[in-house]
């Protein structure tokens, strides 16, 4: 009994000690992680002067320069920093799209439902709405063509970005440097004979994709299928999304392609200007709050 009665004031003990720490700010301290204000740190200390040096780097952030290695090395590894041949560490690009958020799936797919829908009526083809997601396209909105033979999607499937006239069109609103960086993690697997192969031959594809306004996948992706794409922008010019007609080649063929693509551009520039409008509402409510 003497036990048990030590042990319950042990712990009541215990208690008391807790909420008075609590009280005190000292709970705080035990989840305080050290090694994310290590890592701000030197990410502060480049403060738009990169490229700068290992040692400068460790003097900026009042960091050992072990400890500033350990953290660009890892930050290299995952395409936030780079190293150039002389041994000096930038950002880079990937940086920017950190707050860079895109509309919410459903607030998309409710804006382009209706005007999906018009697509698949004129074409009676296969029409997907898609977003970039952990470096493939995610489908997030899809209606099948009426034809027996058609191609098959749904809504939750995922393919490659750089074999893809979807994928294409959200790889297109990248820069040099976050295309490396994704690349890093989805290499450029072939799907079939005409897939692009090298990075110089997507930006090359991604370059013809900004100056037409489209994108295509002439049997890259699949053999004897092909598709058009067209890219849809947030108000600030971003791409977040893409909307494709896609089915067999010979219906979907080279002589559509002015229609298609004209008719796809016209509806994804409507939902940029609503994702456009709606962005603008957001921030001049923010702005009015107190």
């Amino acid at each position: 009994e003497l036990y048990f009665e030590v042990r319950r004031n042990l712990f009541a003990l215990r208690r008391d000690c807790e909420y008075n720490l609590e009280a005190q700010g000292y709970m705080a301290a035990r989840n305080y992680i050290a090694a994310i204000e290590r890592t701000l740190r030197v990410i502060t200390a480049f403060d738009g002067q990169d490229p700068m040096s290992l040692a400068k780097l460790a003097a900026q952030s009042e960091l050992v320069k072990s400890s500033v290695f350990r953290i660009l090395y890892t930050l290299a590894d995952l395409g936030y920093v780079k190293k150039d041949s002389r041994g000096l560490y930038s950002l880079t690009a990937r940086w920017g799209r950190i707050g860079r958020s895109r509309p919410p799936a459903d607030d998309l797919v409710r804006r382009a439902a209706p005007l999906i829908a018009g697509l698949h009526g004129l074409f009676h083809e296969t029409v997907n709405l898609g977003v970039l997601d952990q470096g493939e396209v995610l489908y997030i909105h899809v209606l099948e063509s009426p034809h027996a033979f058609r191609l098959a999607a749904h809504a939750g499937m995922r393919s490659p970005a750089h074999s893809t006239a979807l994928g294409k069109c959200l790889l297109s609103g990248l820069s040099h440097d976050e295309l490396e960086a994704l690349l890093n993690n989805h290499p450029l697997r072939p799907q079939t004979k005409r897939t692009v192969r090298d990075l110089a031959g997507l930006e090359r594809d991604l370059k013809r994709v900004r100056e037409r306004g489209y994108a295509l996948d002439d049997g890259e992706d699949s053999p004897g299928a092909r598709c058009i794409a067209a890219p849809i922008s947030d108000g600030e010019g971003r791409v977040v999304a893409a909307i494709s007609v896609s089915g067999p080649a010979g219906r979907v063929h080279r002589g559509r392609d002015r229609e298609m693509s004209t008719a796809l551009k016209d509806v994804c520039a409507r939902i940029s200007r609503q994702l456009s409008y709606a962005g603008n509402a957001r921030s001049e409510e923010a702005s009015r709050r107190p």
